[in-house]
């Protein structure tokens, strides 16, 4: 085989691993399963939990405001390391 034959089989070859290991790895996501959405909470904040993806609970952080729970924003964000 020429070198120029064996590299492009070679190449194709490498594309097609590429491929396999994106659909496989596409395939062990877990999606979440949505459930009655429930607050786990404390005297004034709290986790509202809508979905399970797997054993880890999905939500948001809730506090409770005039007896009613309100989602909660930050305002700030995660500080970066780098400069």
């Amino acid at each position: 085989m020429p070198v120029t034959s064996r590299r492009l089989l070679s190449g194709c070859l490498l594309v097609l691993v590429f491929l396999a290991g994106a659909a496989w790895g596409s395939g062990q996501q877990v999606a979440a399963q949505p459930v009655t959405p429930a607050i786990l909470s404390g005297a004034d904040i709290g986790f509202r939990m809508t979905a399970r993806k797997g054993v880890t609970p999905v939500g948001e952080l809730v506090v409770r405001i005039d007896g009613e729970w309100k989602p909660v924003e930050f305002a700030m964000g995660p500080k970066l390391i780098t400069k």
